[in-house]
This record gives structure tokens, sequence and C-alpha cells, in this order.
């Protein structure tokens, strides 16, 4: 690719969508400072993110409305964000651990797990590893908050194993036993979240984890998952599907999980999959709901109306903070489902017909009557595909245009 197209995939890729203008600015950059700004916001002087959740009254008989206020407030932060990339992975991390908002009791702790993977994003596996292990949202959320000496819960050590390390075909039931009786005697003080490590109720006798023997606890159960080779390649190949899609060619990863699992630290391994994909190693992938949202908003588009967003999230099956099972949100090719294409049409509907009304912005026929204009304004550095330039050609300047532009293939897919 060359470097304009390279840069505009990477916007839409991992910023969702290009603000007007960040494709000329990117440009003047070139691809390795932008990379620099990507991976290393603080460094570059991007201002932190702000807390979305930090004005929600969660008082008691609040929590439903609270956590439907976060959830759109986190919206709003995505589709404001300076630092892309620390929020893909939050986003990321958010599916990779897929603590649900709808399941945890009180249901606003979902808020505190949010900034702590914002927190982490970017950092270092381990260190997240062992703080979403005592986390209040996980110890509620996989039952570790009752996990008692005397009674044993194995459903955190169980998706430990299976989802957040090593992954299925490398441990045993008695692996699960194991950490699951190391893991014992967390609690959490409901009042405040506080979280401490209760003696009495901890079995602290060795046990033998992935042929680690004497694990006893969370340092050393996370010793454990983190010294076998399975869980770096699981992460990392987890993140380049992320990155450069379902389907991507292995043979250039070889030897990152390695230098992965020297440090646990993110940065490389990220820097290093962002510069295959801006070499033309990408595959293309369907834009799940809340890429395809964030990019239609920024073309700009107004914000729609919070029914129609609700509806949108709901419908399309993809709900930020509520993921749907503890193996997170379906793959990219479900949301070619009936209900999500639904979705997707009655929501660019919408912003089109609030785009026609919002005169500042120059409405939706100021924004659509150049069709190639359009297309370098959504980052599509080469243009609408051929068919999709003649289908919009063929639509009067205004609503129907820039309702067809967002549902078109070259939107939905990257």
């Amino acid at each position: 690719m060359e470097e304009r197209e390279a840069l505009a995939w990477l916007g839409r890729k991992i910023g969702w969508g290009l603000a007007e203008g960040q494709l000329d600015a990117w440009s003047q950059l070139g691809t390795a400072a932008v990379v620099d700004r990507l991976v290393d916001p603080d460094k570059a002087g991007i201002p932190a993110r702000a807390n979305p959740f930090v004005d929600i009254d969660v008082g008691d008989g609040r929590q439903a409305r609270a956590v439907g206020e976060g959830t759109l407030n986190w919206i709003d932060n995505v589709v404001q964000t300076q630092r892309p990339l620390e929020t893909f992975m939050e986003f990321f991390w958010s599916d990779y651990f897929a603590v649900s908002a709808r399941v945890i009791q009180p249901r606003y702790w979902i808020f505190d797990h949010m900034n702590l993977l914002a927190e982490h994003a970017l950092g270092n596996f381990a260190d997240l590893l062992q703080a979403v292990s005592i986390d209040p949202a996980m110890l509620d959320f996989l039952d570790g908050r009752r996990s008692t000496k005397e009674n044993p819960n194995e459903n955190f050590g169980r998706e430990l194993l299976e989802l957040y390390s090593v992954g299925v075909g490398n441990f045993t039931e008695a692996d699960v036993k194991a950490a699951a009786r190391a893991l014992t005697g967390w609690k959490v003080q409901r009042r405040n979240g506080s979280v401490r490590l209760v003696a009495f109720l901890h079995d602290d006798s060795p046990q033998l984890l992935l042929r680690v023997g004497g694990v006893h606890d969370l340092d050393s159960v996370l010793d454990a998952v983190l010294s076998h080779p399975a869980t770096a390649t699981r992460v990392v190949d987890k993140l380049a599907k992320a990155i450069l899609g379902v389907g991507y060619d292995t043979e250039i990863v070889i030897g990152l999980a390695a230098s992965f699992a020297d440090d646990w630290e993110l940065k490389p391994v990220l820097r290093r999959l962002l510069e295959l994909g801006l070499a033309g190693h990408s595959v293309p992938t369907l834009l799940e709901p809340l890429a395809w949202y964030v990019t239609a908003r920024r073309l700009p588009t107004p914000a729609p109306a919070i029914p129609q967003l609700r509806e949108f999230f709901t419908l399309g099956g993809q709900i930020p903070l509520h993921p749907p099972t503890v193996g997170g949100f379906p793959s990219p090719d479900a949301y070619l489902s009936t209900s999500a294409t639904i979705a997707r049409f009655n929501l660019a509907s919408h912003l089109a017909e609030r785009s026609a009304r919002d005169r500042a912005g120059g409405g939706a026929v100021g924004l659509t009557e150049d069709v190639d204009l359009l297309a370098d304004r959504f980052g599509l550095a080469n243009g609408f595909r051929p068919a999709t330039a003649v289908a919009l050609e063929s639509l009067e300047p205004g609503i129907d245009r820039l309702a067809a532009a967002l549902v078109s293939p070259d939107l939905v897919v990257v």
C-alpha cells in the first residue's frame, strides 16, 4: 500500500474512522510518527482519557439507570477520544475478559472495571492479568468472592486457564481444581468495593498447576500460567486477529510470542502488528457495530437520539459493557446477520436525517454533493469502489445518498 492508503487503513481499523482533516495531518507526519503517537500517547503529550463515569449517580435504586447512563457516556468518550489505540485496546480487553454489567452486583462496579482496563490498555499484560483477577467486578462475575477453602469455586480458575491464558487443550480438570484452591479466600466489601484476602478462608496448601509445583496463591498461580508458552502465543494471536483480521498469515508473527513472554509489555507487540498492517498484511474484516457507529459519527454526523442508539446496539448484538457470554462478543462475521444489518440501515437513515437538519455542519446535502470528497472524508484513500460510486451518483445529494454511503460495503468492511 502507498503511505496515504496505509494510513487510511490505520485510521479506519484502529481509530474506527478519521476526523475531518486527520488523514492529511497524518500524511504530513508519516507512518512512523503516527505509530509512535498511537502506541505512546503520553510521550506525545496527548491529554489523558477522562473518566466517563465520574458524574454518574450510583445511589440506591439507580443501578439500571446508572449503567445505562454510563454505557452512553463511554460510547461518547470513544467517539471523542484522542487516544484511538488506547481506546481500541480498552474495548479489546473488555471483550477478552468479558465481564458483563448485566450480571454483576452492584452493576456499577463495571465502571471501575472499565477504568482499570483503560489504565492497563497499553501496559503490561502480567500486571493487567493480576489486577483483573482481584477486581471486584471480576470477583463477583465469576464467583471468586464466594470461593473458600471449604467450598472452592472453579469458575474463575477455569476461565483463567481457558480464556485468559493457556487456552483449550493446554490444561486438565486437575489444573482447574488446583487453580481454584489456590485462589480461594478473596472477599469484596460490597459497600465500597475494597478487596482483601481472608487467611482462614484461603487454602494455602501447595498445588500442582500446569506441571508447576508449590502453587498456593494468586502470585504463584499467575507465575504458572505466564510461564506456560501457550499463554503468550494465545494473547498474540488474539491481538493479531483484532488488528490484522481473522485469517491473517500466522507466519508473519512467528517469534513475536517469545519476545512478548520476556517481559509481557504490550507496546512492542502492538507496534509490530500495526507495522504489519501498514505493510499490507491485514485481512478485510467486517466492522463491528461499535466501530461502524464511531466511523459514522466521525464524518461528522450529529449524535443520534438515545432511543435510536439503544435500539441500534441492542438489535446489532453488541452492547458495550455487556458482553453476552464469558467468551465475549461474537466474531465480526456474526454481524452480517439480518438483525445487525437492519440495525445499521435504521441508524444510518436516522443519522442522515439528523444531518439534514444540521445547518452548522453543512447538512446532508453539503456532506454528499461531491462523492469523491465524501469518500475522502470517510478515509477511503482511493475513493469509493466503482460500483458504489455509480450507485451513490444515482441518488440525489442529501439524506438518501448519505444513508446509502454509510451502509455501503466500502464503509462496513475495512
